[in-house]
């Protein structure tokens, strides 16, 4: 008998939402947050359905090109969506020698999609996490920060980590091409996520609708 309900996360960024250092698990600290969430008895799989959405390099505008069409051609009937969103990184570091995005063009490209995104699902943002350069790293936390004002503004919840992981000798040194985690800290930022509580209210299920 198909389910009446089904759960479904879709996490959406760059490669640092994909996991491309992590050696160990496909999904990187998003599929570790999702095996976490199981264990909290947040949900159950089935029927719990995660999307690991990260395309690599991809700014904050590539992705307001392309996550609503990532939702809508996987709609099934009982789908109960939740949309997050980690970006900027690609945004402040630019990758392959281009030039950083302007700080209000990424905001700009940020509030387009959570326009849409919010009255869709509950939408959740994450803080870009930091990166080994000193310079790019505070271009990151002052996105995050612009993030944050953001989404107080929308009313939106948002997980602010990337002070966590700076902090976090074990999450930096982890970062072997200066910018992804590896096993290390993929299992860092995804326990430390997990303990927000934005993050558990935006994962938490009610187990009896997901057994009808």
């Amino acid at each position: 008998m198909p389910r009446a309900f089904t759960p479904t996360w879709f996490f959406f960024g760059d490669s640092l939402i994909l996991g491309v250092n992590d050696n160990r698990m496909p999904g990187g600290w998003v599929s570790r947050l999702a095996l976490l969430g199981q264990e909290a008895g947040l949900y159950r799989f089935p029927p719990a359905t995660f999307y690991n959405l990260g395309a690599r390099r991809q700014s904050t505008a590539d992705l307001a090109r392309r996550w609503r069409q990532e939702v809508d051609c996987r709609q099934m009937p009982g789908m109960i969506p939740h949309l997050l969103f980690c970006t900027g990184v690609v945004d402040m570091a630019a990758p392959g020698g281009g030039q950083p995005l302007a700080l209000d063009k990424s905001l700009f490209c940020l509030r387009d999609i959570l326009a849409e995104a919010a009255p869709l699902a509950p939408t959740l943002i994450v803080s870009p996490p930091p990166v080994a350069d000193p310079a790019v790293r505070r271009r990151i936390a002052e996105l995050g920060a612009a993030q944050a004002a953001l989404c107080a503004e929308l009313g939106l919840p948002f997980a602010d980590i990337h002070a966590a992981l700076a902090a976090s000798r074990g999450y930096m040194d982890d970062l072997s091409d200066g910018l992804h985690p590896g096993p290390e800290g993929c299992t860092i930022m995804a326990e430390l996520l997990l303990a927000q509580t934005p993050v558990h209210d935006f994962l938490r299920t009610d187990m009896d609708e997901e057994e009808n």
